[in-house]
């Protein structure tokens, strides 16, 4: 497990295949376009890896920096499972909202979860590590 590394008042690590990523309040689009790039690094090097999102204190972005984000994920394709934690019926529901006019817009393939707490999280990466070992 690596330690926790910062992005402004941001925190992200890497466990494995697992990226997770703490944010707390806004993303500015500088740290967004970083944020982007160490998210590309760890999927390159992880293609089948997750993104853990700890939505506590999660703040829904800026337009300049949801369209950054609606971009590199249309242009580079990355297509992680992501798995948010901890996020108000709002974020759940706009999140949800987002990623289905992605997809009909871009073809995007992004496969979304929540969950309430961060144990049931690390069981979803736990569930899908068993699956593709079975599948193997």
């Amino acid at each position: 497990m690596s330690d926790w590394q910062t992005l402004g008042s941001h925190r992200f690590r890497s466990q494995d295949d697992v990226l997770c990523f703490e944010p707390h309040g806004e993303l500015p689009l500088p740290q967004a376009e970083r944020w982007l790039q160490l998210l590309a690094a760890h999927f390159q090097q992880h293609p089948d890896g997750f993104l853990m999102v700890d939505a506590r204190q999660f703040t829904p972005p800026a337009a300049d920096v949801r369209r950054l984000f609606l971009s590199h994920f249309r242009d580079r394709r990355p297509a992680p499972h992501v798995i948010v934690f901890g996020a108000n019926l709002l974020i759940r529901t706009a999140s949800r909202l987002v990623l289905s006019a992605a997809r009909q817009l871009y073809g995007l393939e992004l496969d979304l979860t929540h969950c309430s707490i961060e144990a049931e999280a690390w069981s979803q990466v736990e569930q899908q590590h068993l699956l593709r070992q079975s599948a193997r």
